[in-house]
């Protein structure tokens, strides 16, 4: 992997799991407050 190509793929993939992380964390809230009506 070279430095070029880091510095494209290292935000992205940040960003990736940033979102991946929010819906994650939103799905097990919303299963959570189903469960506990």
């Amino acid at each position: 992997m070279t430095a070029e190509s880091m510095m494209f793929n290292g935000p992205a993939l940040i960003g990736v799991l940033v979102l991946f992380g929010l819906a994650w964390g939103f799905l097990i809230l919303k299963i959570q407050g189903g469960e506990a009506e």
